[in-house]
């Protein structure tokens, strides 16, 4: 009984808050708060598109998108999002997505910003296996943005972007390498 009422109660309030103009602020798509167009603006405006939690750290803050709805990217329903702060400007962000949303996130960072720069490799895999691993690099303007298929683990994706200067090791990292490589994950 306590717990059906706890469960009940619960739902009510999810049903408030999706009333609200909270609700229709974390439903709307994180693209348009903390997409790659923002690198460089302050936290005080991206916070009042996005529900942050924040970790103050030496010099930056480092904040996740926080939602009771599933949190959509780019109109993909994407794992986390991660975003680093230096001197109350976005600098760097990490989507984190499951790798079966890989191709759908290729294909709107293609259609947006053209074909980039692709940095595919064969990853080495036990027992001598071998399968693509698919790396894109974009440089618009200000700002780089990266897309991996395997994001160091065999079952999620990543888009990192942010300031040149912020991602300058990464896409050094990613770039390091021919295209199709052979190469450990």
């Amino acid at each position: 009984m306590k717990g059906e009422c706890v469960k009940l109660i619960g739902a009510f309030l999810l049903s408030v808050l999706l009333a609200s103009g909270a609700g229709r602020a974390h439903s709307a798509d994180a693209w348009d708060a903390l997409g790659p167009g923002r690198i460089g603006a302050r936290f005080d405006e991206i916070a009042q598109g996005a529900s942050l939690a924040c970790d103050a750290q030496t010099g930056h803050r480092v904040c996740t998108a926080s939602s009771p709805i599933p949190i959509v990217f780019a109109g993909l329903p994407v794992q986390r999002i991660e975003a680093v702060f230096d001197d109350s400007r976005l600098e760097r962000a990490r989507v984190t997505l499951g790798l079966r949303r890989y191709k759908e996130l290729l294909q709107i960072l293609t259609a947006r910003f053209g074909e980039g720069e692709d940095h595919s490799f064969l990853a080495i895999a036990g027992m001598g296996g071998e399968f693509a691993a698919g790396v894109h690099v974009w440089r618009t303007g200000a700002s780089s943005l990266v897309l991996e298929q395997y994001a160091g683990k065999i079952d999620r994706s990543a888009l990192t972007y942010g300031s040149e200067s912020s991602m300058a090791d990464l896409v050094r990292k990613v770039s390091l390498y021919p295209r199709g490589a052979r190469r450990d994950l």
